[in-house]
């Protein structure tokens, strides 16, 4: 496949409509967006696979997906995009050693605003003709997304085993259990994102071992909106301290130990990274906020909140974010 591929020319109309598709997964949009007809497109894909042998796309349940193959050749589509974006820039004569390009990261909820674009916002700032998609998902479809070639990147709080893909370490993040400071009355209650989010389970079975209490459910798909139904008095949750701060009228609920759970950087291991994929690598690795500063507020009995929830993972990555 390897050879037939580097046959394509660099700007070939047949992979250019592919990674468009890929990336909508709808043939109607799909053609809108290259000025072209539906059955042209739909031409152009077939013309693909022949020259590779192999089918790229199937319909599963009604909905568009990409094959292992067309999700391959997405990822060498992608890349030859970025490449190409970097020598254009090159030799037009921009030589401000500014990136520029697109690239797309996905990541959970708590790290998106907090984590995440603090350290995307100094990367795009300093290059004004880079852009990027950041979005939220649930922590079970992170890998899905990327796995699929939805994304370029995500962070995520499991490693995933997938072939191919690197998993790195930028942090921990901290979780405690609060409860509203002001209203008492639905202590057995516990919220977490949705029926399918299994986190609070997973925190009390890492107190006992082998117990989890009895307790009614309460759902707020948004972090920021959780946090907010505990300083109701809805119910208790298990949340990343960074998230809190000591205004909230929340506390953390005496008796129970913080639970650390591993932040992970995940992107598709590559023989050749553009300056682009590097520089995102590089950023969030160094740029990520440093974490766990428990003398700012202390977990305590009666204190609000602990300080800042990941851990930086080397100190000459914090000593490199500080530069």
């Amino acid at each position: 496949m390897d050879c037939q591929l580097m046959r394509l020319p660099l700007s070939s109309p047949l992979l250019e409509s592919f990674l468009v598709l890929a990336r909508e997964l709808n043939f109607s949009r799909a053609a809108d967006l290259l000025h072209i007809t539906q059955p042209a497109l739909t031409k152009r894909i077939q013309n693909l696979e022949s020259l590779l042998g192999q089918a790229l796309l199937i319909r599963q349940y009604g909905a568009l997906e990409l094959t292992e193959t067309g999700r391959s050749l997405q990822r060498y589509g992608t890349a030859l995009e970025h490449q190409e974006t970097e020598l254009l820039a090159s030799l037009v004569g921009e030589r401000t050693g500014q990136l520029a390009g697109f690239f797309r990261i996905a990541t959970y909820s708590s790290a998106l605003r907090s984590v995440v674009l603090p350290a995307l916002g100094y990367l795009l700032r300093g290059n004004p003709k880079l852009s990027c998609h950041a979005l939220k998902a649930e922590v079970e479809a992170l890998h899905e997304k990327l796995i699929a070639g939805k994304v370029d990147f995500c962070v995520s709080l499991s490693e995933c085993e997938r072939a191919g893909i690197e998993n790195v370490q930028i942090g921990i993040e901290r979780n405690v259990l609060i409860e509203s400071s002001i209203y008492s009355g639905r202590d057995a209650c516990y919220i977490d994102h949705e029926p399918r989010d299994n986190f609070t389970e997973k925190y009390f079975l890492s107190q006992t071992g082998s117990t989890v209490p009895r307790m009614e459910r309460a759902y707020f798909d948004d972090i920021y909106g959780l946090i907010d139904a505990v300083s109701e008095g809805i119910g208790r949750a298990v949340v990343p301290v960074h998230l809190l701060d000591p205004s909230m009228p929340v506390r953390v609920v005496p008796g129970f130990k913080p639970v650390d759970v591993p932040v992970l950087l995940q992107y598709f291991r590559q023989p050749y990274y553009t300056r682009l994929q590097q520089s995102v690598v590089d950023t969030l690795l160094t740029r990520c906020p440093p974490l766990l500063r428990t003398n700012r507020f202390g977990i305590a009995v009666d204190s609000a909140v602990a300080g800042d929830a990941l851990v930086a993972t080397q100190s000459r990555q914090r000593q490199r974010a500080q530069q």
